[in-house]
C-alpha cells in the first residue's frame, strides 16, 4: 500500500507533467496558423490534436469510472515501471475509429479540445483515490496497467503526437 503522502505526489506530478504535454501540443497548434489543417498525406496537425482530445476524453472515464472498465488488481499483481509499459508499445498503431478525428478541424478548435480535455483528465486524477488507482485496466496496447498509470500513457500519448505535429509541420 502507497502511503497517501506518495499519492499525492504522484498525482500531483502526473498531472504537472500531462498540463505540460498539452500546452506544448496546444500552443504548437496554435502557432501553426492555418499550416494546422494542411498535410500532404494523412492526417493534418489539426487532426492530431483532435485525436489526442478524443484519447484524452476516453482516457478520463477509465480513470473516473465512468467507463466501468477498471477492476481490482488480481491477487499477486504487481505494477510494472512505466518505462517497461512503454518499451512495449509498438512505433505505429491504428486509432480505434470512436478516437479518429474529424475530416476537417481549425488548428484552434484543435488547441481549444486538447486544452479541455487535458485539464478533464486532470481533474479526474487529482480526485482519483489511492485504491482506485490501484484498480487495473487492460488495454491491447499496453497490457494491464493500473489506473493512476493511466495518466502516465496519456502523458506517452500526447508527447508522441506533438513530435508528430511537428513533422507535419515541417519543423
Amino acid at each position: 500500500m502507497e502511503n497517501p503522502t506518495a499519492h499525492a505526489q504522484r498525482i500531483a506530478d502526473l498531472v504537472a507533467r500531462l498540463d505540460e504535454a498539452a500546452d506544448r501540443l496546444a500552443t504548437r497548434l496554435e502557432r501553426a496558423g492555418n499550416r494546422a489543417e494542411q498535410s500532404e498525406s494523412g492526417w493534418t496537425a489539426a487532426q492530431v490534436g483532435a485525436h489526442v482530445a478524443l484519447v484524452n476524453h476516453s482516457f478520463s472515464t477509465v480513470v473516473d469510472g465512468t467507463a466501468p472498465v477498471a477492476k481490482p488488481a488480481p491477487d499477486g499483481f504487481v505494477e510494472r515501471p512505466w518505462s517497461e509499459v512503454a518499451s512495449g508499445i509498438a512505433d505505429r498503431i491504428e486509432a480505434p475509429a470512436r478516437v479518429q478525428p474529424p475530416t476537417t478541424v481549425s488548428g484552434q478548435l484543435a488547441a481549444s479540445q486538447v486544452r479541455d480535455s487535458a485539464a478533464r483528465l486532470g481533474r479526474a486524477l487529482s480526485a482519483l483515490s489511492e485504491e482506485r488507482g490501484r484498480y487495473c485496466f487492460t488495454n491491447p496496447v499496453v497490457g494491464t496497467i493500473t489506473v493512476i498509470q493511466v495518466g502516465d500513457w496519456a502523458i506517452a500519448h500526447m508527447i508522441r503526437h506533438n513530435q508528430q505535429a511537428k513533422r507535419i509541420l515541417g519543423g
